[in-house]
This record gives C-alpha cells, structure tokens and sequence, in this order.
C-alpha cells in the first residue's frame, strides 16, 4: 500500500475566515486521498521574519516528497514571483518574499528552484489576491501527484532574502535578531549555538534592548521566576525567556529587534 501524499499549510490567514478552507478544496479536488497538514495559520500578518524562522521548524520533519506550502504574502499580485524549490526531497511552493532563505540555508546545498509558470499547475482562472488558492495549491496537489518538476516553469538561481535574517559574527561578538515570539513570549533569535562558538566561547552577556542577560542558562528552572534568562532553545538558537513568565512582556521588544551576544573574556 502506497504511502498517501502529504501537503502542509502555514498561512497568516487566521481561522476566522474560509480561506484556508478554500486552499483546501484546491488540494483535494486534484488528490483526493492527500493527507493536508495544518502548520500554523494564526501568524501575524504579513510577519515575514516569524514565517522564515517556522518554516525551518519543520521543513526536514516530514518525509520526503512532502510539499510544504507557505502563503505569508504582503506583496500578493505584484512583482513578486511564485516559487516552487525541490530541496532534500522536499518542495517548498511560496511567493518570492524571502520567507524561503533560512530553511534553504537549513537544507544544505544542491536545492533548485523554478518559477510556477506552466498554466498546467493552476487554476483555470487566477485572482491576483488569492494565489495560495489558485497557484501554490494546484501546484502543490500537481506535484506530490508525480508532476515533472522540470516543467514547473524556468530556473531561478536568485532568491529574495531578509536582511534582518542575517547575522554578524565578529571575535567576541555575534549580532543578530528576534526572528519569532512564541506563544509563551519567548524571543526566539536567528544566532544559532554555533555561532556563539565561532565569537569565542560560551555566552556571557545578552542584550536585547534595555535588558542585558548575564550567562547562558540551561532550563528555565535556573533562574527565579519573573527573571530574565538565555538559553539554547531546541532548534539550537538562542532564545531569551523568563522562569513562569513571558519575556515579550517585560521587553516589549518586537519581532525584528536586535540582540547581541558578548562571549566571555578569555582572561575571566
């Protein structure tokens, strides 16, 4: 028995109106038997740090030939092109946005991309508000259906990227930035442990905004509650929370904002 095919969503498109559903019907009217996979839908909207920053969450989790579609689209309808990019296995079908670099960068080399150009992948007739609906998700249900990814449309070789997704490494010194701010109010940055290797040595001061953080702390449990810590997430990023309560909350720093890491002194 064949394994049926997989199709994820992650959109900012909330769960208040049919939109989702409507990606949905698109799907399934092409594979009926897929199994479609509710990533996130409650993303604040047009937030491309936070939908960059998930998708690399769980890119690598799913089997390969999974397409993953993510719709965070402020620019629907312009200039922006719709990709599709096969890496690991996998497909990523998704506006031109940057929301695609940090899971690219995850995945390695020898990812392609092409641009959703064949008619064949989409709706007879395309709205220029709701490509999620008449382009990412034919294209999506087309090809986990066996589709050539040859004929998809032609090669790209540049992607957009976030400039705030960047991270500047310098002797003793990582800079780099909040790229989510999860449920519980924590900030998640894009400076990954290795990062904080290559500055020197383990952390010894965080900063984001007025608050500097002092140390790297293995659970939250090793600080008092309503303190302030930092810490190597599970996605290996650092990440700055605080012990029974929420970090946004006493920072009231957004999704963007800057952090800084200073590696302990050689001479300490």
């Amino acid at each position: 028995m064949s394994a049926r095919p997989i199709i994820t969503l992650m959109t900012d498109f909330g769960d208040s109106d049919a939109y989702v559903g409507a990606m949905k019907g698109a799907i399934l009217s092409i594979v009926p038997d897929a199994a479609v996979v509710d990533i996130a839908h409650n993303i604040p909207p047009f937030n491309l740090l936070s939908a960059a920053y998930l998708l690399t969450t769980y890119f690598a989790e799913f089997p390969p030939g999974t397409a993953h579609i993510a719709v965070i689209d402020p620019g629907v309808g312009g200039a922006r092109d719709c990709l599709a990019v096969k890496a690991a296995g996998r497909y990523l079908l998704l506006p031109d946005n940057g929301i695609a670099g940090m899971a690219l960068d995850a995945a390695g080399d020898g990812w392609e991309v092409r641009r959703i150009a064949n008619p064949a992948l989409m709706a007879p007739k395309v709205s220029p508000t709701f490509h999620g609906r008449d382009v990412f998700a034919p294209a999506a249900a087309r090809l986990v259906s066996g589709f050539p990814f040859s004929e998809v449309g032609p090669a790209t070789f540049r992607i957009e990227r976030l400039k705030a997704a960047s991270v500047s490494i310098a002797p003793g010194s990582v800079s780099g930035a909040v790229v989510h701010i999860d449920r519980f109010g924590n900030f998640i940055t894009n400076v990954m442990d290795e990062h904080i290797d290559r500055a020197g040595g383990k952390a010894f001061f965080v900063t984001i905004g007025e608050y500097t953080i002092m140390g790297l702390s293995e659970t939250y449990e090793s600080r008092p509650p309503g303190e302030l810590l930092a810490y190597v997430g599970s996605s290996g990023r650092l990440e700055i929370g605080v012990s029974r309560g929420r970090a946004s909350d006493i920072v009231g720093k957004p999704v963007g904002s800057p952090v800084s890491v200073r590696s302990r002194p050689s001479a300490l």
